[in-house]
């Protein structure tokens, strides 16, 4: 059997690629759940009343209202 471009015929090599397979799908699923969080963090951020427009901008944040 070719896989990648390479001849696999042993269970070992098969239980290699197997196991590189479910390592990577693991992976994937913790990327997966990081970005899906700073998705929704920015969507909170995106969802809040612009400090910059309404005037909301505490004081000690060292932005006047000129910018």
């Amino acid at each position: 059997m070719l896989f990648w471009g390479i001849l696999v015929n042993s269970h070992e090599q098969f239980a290699a690629f197997e196991f590189m397979c479910r390592a990577r799908a693991a992976l994937a699923k913790k990327e997966m759940e990081y970005w899906l969080a700073e998705a929704e963090e920015w969507k909170q951020i995106r969802e809040l009343p612009e400090p910059f427009i309404q005037g909301r901008v505490p004081p000690d944040t060292g932005y006047s209202e000129s910018h």
